[in-house]
């Protein structure tokens, strides 16, 4: 079961550097969109990987459909020899995504985020905008529907804006 408030405290209690992206930043932008994991853009310096491996080992990180006989070490050295991984934890499914389709590296991602405060702590979250862009340059079928969804929200927010200059 997905714990957000739990992966988030745990990410920013070891120091780690990300950009929360992806449903849940929708979902924190406005959207409906329902969604079962958290994906995050993470910078891929040496130090944040330790810190990422120190954040998510006690919760027994495992590549979500992998046969469970295939050996897997989570390290620093194996991510840093990948770039985007999908994890089953103990708090839940977690996206770590080094370059995001459309944006770029972590430093890219943060030019398109924000900082807002999630369970009365501060974190770096993917403008409306960055999630636009991410979700046409990948192009599935199903980002299509959410991508009209937050276009609309893009829309009532610069109205929203207007009427406060007014």
């Amino acid at each position: 079961m997905l714990d957000l408030k739990e992966i988030l405290t745990t990410l920013r209690n070891n120091n780690v550097h990300f950009v929360l992206i992806g449903g849940q930043a929708a979902v924190i932008q406005g959207s409906a969109y329902l969604t079962r994991d958290v994906d995050i853009c993470y910078a891929r310096d040496k130090e944040n990987l330790e810190n990422i491996v120190r954040a998510l080992a006690p919760f027994h990180p495992y590549l979500r459909g992998a046969p469970k006989d295939l050996p897997f070490i989570f390290d620093a050295k194996t991510l840093h020899l990948g770039l985007n991984f999908t994890f089953s934890t103990d708090i839940g499914d977690i996206d770590l995504i080094g370059e995001v389709k459309g944006i770029g590296n972590y430093n890219d991602v943060l030019n398109y985020s924000e900082t807002l405060e999630i369970y009365e702590m501060p974190c770096d979250v993917l403008k409306i905008e960055g999630l636009i862009r991410s979700k046409k340059a990948v192009g599935r079928q199903k980002d299509q529907i959410h991508v009209k969804e937050l276009e609309a929200l893009r829309e009532i927010r610069k109205q929203h804006e207007e009427k406060k200059n007014i």
